[in-house]
């Protein structure tokens, strides 16, 4: 019965890092890094004066740098 929960176990902890891996690719991999704040929100603004509106930015939890988001946190 042990090997059933150790089975169970793994398959949890195999689909936890497949969707940690997955939310980091979404949410930094693919997306411009920015070193400041101040960088990002540049960015922002020129976006904005092209007609782009309603980007937010956040600092990333895995690279440390700032990205831009058309998602804002609530």
């Amino acid at each position: 019965m042990s090997d059933l929960f150790a089975r169970e176990d793994e398959r949890r902890d195999a689909l936890d890092a497949e969707r940690d891996e997955a939310w980091r690719y979404k949410s930094c991999e693919r997306k411009n890094r920015y070193d400041t704040r101040a960088e990002a929100e540049a960015v922002m603004a020129d976006c904005e004066n092209r007609g782009r509106r309603g980007l937010a930015c956040y600092k990333c939890e895995y690279c440390g740098g700032w990205h831009l988001t058309s998602h804002p946190w609530k």
